[in-house]
């Protein structure tokens, strides 16, 4: 079975085919993306601007049709929180809906964070040794453990990366006192939210998500030469990156190694989190996972299908609010 997995998020769509029977990893045989733009787009009271919808619905438009003569056997398209949070988001949803052909799914934060979760378990290796995943999306901070396939703890915070720079920080480069109001608005939440994971046994610490990943990538990174594929993101390197990301603007940060242009405006946000949950669970470092939200939907549906014998459309439709 030919699987077509279309991600629709902040920064971009991207359609991914997998071949389910050929290879048990979540390999792409073929993938396309185009830009959503839905973070620019996004106003302070978390609705798209009609500008934005038109961008997103043309890059779901380009997606689905370029994977078209691909042959799919079927199509699952879901939103992340750019989608799913929008204070338009039934409309957007309905449109970006029409433009795929398929409904648009969208996931709890806490289904999301239990699907990354699964995704960095099958990445680890076997279940019985305990796992704990933080990722740093563009709407949610998510931090998850446990043992199994599942976690038994998690805690999903409205501490996106995009969201707290669209929040908090409106000027480029951003005002000390925005910057300072930011850090005391995740400071009073923070510690408290994970205090079950205070002083717990974490087991393995995985970092998830493209924010953590290129922090990793710009902490590792020493002049002249660029850390291209590290394994791990290092508190204590981290730390003095954040007043020095606070002074640049985004076209400054976008020059950094690692760092991207569409991420430049929230990867100070990105850092500001990571740093403090770090400390506040006790964690020196986490190690990277190059997997995520769609390797870990693809690994649900196969094991739905494998279940159901070809079922699983309708046990991931229920997957999906």
């Amino acid at each position: 079975m030919r699987l077509a997995l279309l991600d629709i998020g902040s920064t971009a769509a991207r359609l991914e085919i997998v071949d389910l029977d050929r290879s048990r990893m979540p390999r792409a045989d073929w993938s396309v993306k185009a830009r959503t733009r839905l973070a620019e787009h996004t106003r302070p009271d978390g609705s798209v601007t009609e500008p934005g919808v038109e961008q997103a619905v043309r890059a779901v438009r380009h997606c689905v049709r370029a994977g078209i003569d691909k042959g799919p056997d079927v199509l699952i398209a879901f939103g992340t929180s750019a989608v799913r949070d929008a204070a338009n988001g039934a409309e957007l949803r309905q449109r970006l809906s029409d433009a795929a052909g398929v409904r648009i799914g969208v996931l709890s934060p806490r289904d999301e964070a239990a699907v990354t979760y699964h995704a960095a378990r099958r990445w680890h290796g076997r279940c019985g040794s305990r796992l704990t995943t933080v990722d740093i999306g563009g709407g949610t901070t998510d931090v998850a453990t446990g043992i199994d396939a599942r976690p038994t703890d998690v805690v999903s915070l409205p501490f996106g990366a995009a969201r707290l720079t669209r929040q908090y920080l409106p000027d480029d480069p951003p005002r000390p006192r925005h910057v300072e109001e930011l850090v005391a608005a995740v400071r009073s939440a923070v510690p408290r939210s994970l205090s079950n994971f205070s002083d717990a046994d974490l087991g393995h610490p995985i970092a998830l998500s493209k924010v953590l990943r290129q922090l990793a990538v710009l902490t590792e990174s020493s002049p002249g030469k660029v850390a291209r594929h590290p394994d791990r993101l290092v508190r204590a390197k981290l730390r003095p990156w954040i007043p020095r990301l606070a002074e640049l603007d985004q076209a400054q940060r976008a020059a950094l190694p690692g760092v991207s242009r569409s991420r430049s405006r929230r990867i100070l946000a990105g850092a500001i989190v990571a740093e403090l949950i770090l400390r506040t669970i006790g964690l020196d470092e986490l190690e990277i996972c190059p997997w995520g939200l769609r390797e870990g939907l693809v690994f649900r549906f196969a094991e739905a299908h494998d279940a159901t014998g070809g079922d699983a459309l309708q046990l991931m439709a229920a997957l999906f609010n």
